[in-house]
């Protein structure tokens, strides 16, 4: 399992904006709206400069969705982490749940902060109590995986389920592992498939890996092997390195498919991307004696070896 996914990515965090400045319960006016409007324009355009000089005004001025946007700025577009911190403190004081949650993702790395956990779980709980979804899961996380404490199951259901309610298909997706799983709640797959269905309609791919891993088997969900391969192929187009690796399996030794040597490598090497061991593993064999139509090549042997080091190091599998 990948350790704690935080939900601070720049795409996201301006998918979110609108939601985020309805309840950030300052600098509601309309044209504070519309500035911070036009400086995430600025910013799409690729001038991080006119963005700035958008923001800072109303960010000094105290409107909060300008500080927490000018803080996403910082963080993700100019790598300035330490400035972006200090502007998600700003927001997160007034109560910003999204600033709260994105400063708590910075503690638990020690970007811009010093790292330090007890204060991500602080933050994270500020903004889950605020019923921020990304928030939720990622205090279910820190729970289920004994990240900042003791693990607690319990607590990590609690959360899960919350933010899963709320319609969070990342949470809805972890909630169905946990059926599916039996952790913290009893074993359920007809739970777990429903959960893996609503996270997959929302077109999250860890939901369809599932669920397509349900329904090839018939576990609680009526067996579909066209269906479980349609999901399959959503999940790896989106660059899931589980269902990449069940497809390169699959061509490579006609599972259920035609045997594909190319379609076999592309997908290797699609899991190997996303940092998956077992795929960085295969391909280290492809490279080091020549299979798949292709001849052995030292040098790709070599970055698969230093790759295959990295992940293991990051604990990935």
């Amino acid at each position: 399992m990948k350790p704690i996914e935080h939900i601070t990515a720049l795409a996201l965090s301006l998918c979110l904006s609108a939601a985020a400045f309805a309840q950030s319960g300052t600098g509601n006016h309309a044209g504070a709206n519309a500035n911070v409007d036009a400086a995430l324009a600025a910013y799409r355009r690729g001038d991080a400069v006119a963005a700035l000089n958008l923001l800072h005004p109303l960010a000094d001025g105290g409107d909060t969705e300008a500080q927490f946007t000018l803080a996403m700025v910082l963080e993700f577009g100019l790598g300035k982490q330490a400035e972006a911190a200090g502007w998600y403190r700003m927001a997160a004081q007034t109560g910003h749940a999204a600033a709260a949650n994105s400063l708590g993702a910075m503690y638990f790395d020690g970007r811009g902060v010093p790292k330090d956990r007890a204060r991500a779980r602080e933050l994270y709980l500020a903004a889950a109590l605020k019923d921020y979804a990304p928030a939720q899961y990622n205090l279910a996380q820190l729970y289920g995986q004994g990240l900042a404490g003791q693990r607690d199951d319990k607590q990590m259901i609690v959360w899960l389920e919350r933010a899963a309610k709320s319609g969070y298909a990342r949470a809805q997706a972890r909630f169905g592992r946990a059926y599916m799983e039996g952790i913290g709640v009893p074993r359920d797959f007809a739970a777990a498939a429903r959960w893996f269905r609503a996270a997959a309609d929302q077109d999250d791919p860890r939901g369809q890996f599932y669920l397509s891993v349900l329904m090839r088997n018939g576990t609680g969900v009526a067996r579909d092997l066209e269906q479980a391969r349609a999901w399959l192929e959503k999940a790896a187009s989106q660059g899931n390195e589980l269902a990449s690796f069940e497809l390169a399996r699959a061509y490579e030794l006609g599972l259920g498919l035609p045997a594909d040597a190319a379609k076999a490598l592309r997908y290797y090497r699609g899991s190997a991307d996303a940092g998956y061991t077992l795929a960085i593993e295969r391909l280290l064999r492809v490279y080091r004696i020549g299979e798949l139509g292709v001849e052995p090549d030292p040098i790709l042997e070599q970055l698969m070896t230093i790759r295959l080091r990295h992940a293991r190091s990051r604990g990935r599998n």
